[in-house]
This record gives structure tokens, C-alpha cells and sequence, in this order.
């Protein structure tokens, strides 16, 4: 048995993507969260346990949370994680912390790595932008796979508020797309914002496949989506048509995937 095993959670490949450079690195055994979330409780041999997710609203998903409570003996456990994020990492990884001690367990080591971000991202990502965030992970990951195989421990990255927001020029950036958002909840309510296809929908279907939770039908050639949605933001960007909007906000903006990440790599997370 594996001495490792990452467990991972990821809509458009940037976790993916991670975690597999982990699993390669470390040798170690790669699991989607997604074909084990059904289960009563979670049991392994390993010694060395990693979860590997994006951060939502500064946090890791719940899916995620719920997960590990369901992973046994975590005290007897080496867990470290490493969150992907596209706007900021603020303090994701303190409160990921604090779900897996109250399972008894002790997160030794916390990493942030910066991705394209695949939800409404506030400026548009160049290609070369995106070479750079994958240049730096693919410095970076030759420090998290030191830290792990000497099992170092209390490493856990943080970021502040007011220094990536405000400092940076993030929230001059993020104003105009902010307004927009708030006009349409104002006007509309928070259903306003939910997905919704467009007259570029063609009914392939693509959005289906890649919903890890099978919360969207297709319904006379349309998707349908019910009431178990992650927001991992798969359908959006994985639509071959960019058909997928926000309710009555056009987001013109390029859709993203991780380039080397396969769209049947995000299927295979539930059929495993």
C-alpha cells in the first residue's frame, strides 16, 4: 500500500493538476473526493495524508469539510494540504486547519498555490500570466515535496487583506465587475446569479458530463440544473461554446481549463 494518498477536489483542473504533480512526486496514491463522498467513513493505511482542493470565498469547499470528517484515525496521521486560488488565499488554510483538528487530527503543513482563477475573474489572464502561475508552481512544488518527505511541520501560508486587495490595486480592478454583480442582485436577488444557457447552447451536453454532482439535465436540448450545485464553475468553463452565463450578466470574459488537464479527467472524478 501507497505510504501517501492525496485525496482532491477540482471543477476546472487546476487542483487536478496539482495534486497529480504531488502523487507523481511523493509516489503516492491519487484520489477524487467526489467517488468517495457517499461513503459512512473513510479508512487508509497510509501514513502520509494530503487534500488537495481550491479555495471558495477564502475557504476550502465544503464538500471538502465533509469529507474529512468522515476520514478516520487522522491523528495518527502526517496531513498537510495545498489549496489552489485565483484572487486571494487570505486565511483558507488556518480554517481548513481547523476542520481537521476537530476530527482529532493536526494539519502539519499548509500550502497556497495561485492558479488562474476560474470563477468571474477580475481581469482578464493572458496567456503568459498563466505561464507564470504555472512556472511558479512548478518551483514551488519541489518545496512542498521537501517539507513533506522530511515531515516538517507548522508551515501554514496565509495572506492579508488589506495588502493583496487594496495595496496591490486588486479592488480598483474588481469595482467595475463588483457593480455589475451588485445591480443585478439588487434588481434580481441572489437567484438572479444562477446558470443559465444561452442562444449559443446547442445541447451537446459537455456541462452534464463534467458536473461532479449530476445536477444538470438536459432537458429539449437545454441544461436544466437542480438544487445541489458545488459553484465549482466546471459547466461554465468547460462549455465548448461558452453558453453559460449568470443569470442576465454577459460575462465576456475567456473561459479557462488547465491546459493539461483532460476534460475526461474531471469526469473520471465520480465514475472512479
Amino acid at each position: 500500500m501507497p505510504d501517501t494518498e492525496i485525496y482532491y477536489f477540482s471543477g476546472t483542473g487546476n487542483s487536478f493538476a496539482v495534486a497529480r504533480d504531488l502523487a507523481t512526486r511523493l509516489d503516492g496514491k491519487l484520489t477524487p473526493i467526489i467517488s468517495l463522498i457517499k461513503e459512512d467513513s473513510i479508512d487508509t493505511d497510509a501514513t502520509v495524508i494530503g487534500f488537495v482542493f481550491p479555495l471558495y470565498d477564502f475557504k476550502a469547499p465544503k464538500i471538502v469539510n465533509d469529507f474529512v470528517k468522515k476520514v478516520r484515525n487522522l491523528d495518527s496521521k502526517y496531513v498537510f494540504a495545498v489549496s489552489t486560488y485565483g484572487f486571494m488565499r487570505l486565511k483558507g488554510m488556518k480554517k481548513f486547519g481547523k476542520t481537521v483538528e476537530a476530527q482529532g487530527g493536526k494539519l502539519s503543513a499548509g500550502f497556497a498555490v495561485k492558479m488562474p482563477h476560474n470563477g468571474i475573474a477580475w481581469e482578464t489572464q493572458t496567456e503568459e500570466k498563466q505561464k507564470e502561475m504555472f512556472d511558479n508552481w512548478n518551483k514551488k512544488v519541489d518545496m512542498i515535496v521537501d517539507c513533506v518527505t522530511e515531515r516538517k511541520e507548522g508551515i501554514i501560508e496565509t495572506s492579508n487583506m488589506f495588502v493583496n486587495f487594496f495595496l496591490s490595486g486588486l479592488f480598483i480592478k474588481a469595482t467595475p465587475k463588483l457593480l455589475s454583480l451588485f445591480k443585478q442582485v439588487i434588481l434580481g436577488g441572489w437567484g438572479s446569479l444562477a446558470f443559465v444557457s444561452d442562444e449559443k447552447c446547442d445541447g451537446c451536453g459537455v456541462c452534464a458530463k463534467v458536473c461532479l454532482m449530476n445536477n444538470i439535465s438536459i432537458v429539449d436540448d437545454k441544461p436544466s440544473w437542480g438544487d445541489n450545485c458545488l459553484v465549482c464553475f466546471a459547466c461554465f468553463q468547460w462549455c465548448p461554446k461558452e453558453a453559460i452565463q449568470l443569470g442576465k450578466v454577459n460575462v465576456k470574459q475567456k473561459r479557462y481549463h488547465h491546459p493539461e488537464v483532460k476534460i475526461t479527467d474531471i469526469m473520471k472524478q465520480k465514475a472512479a
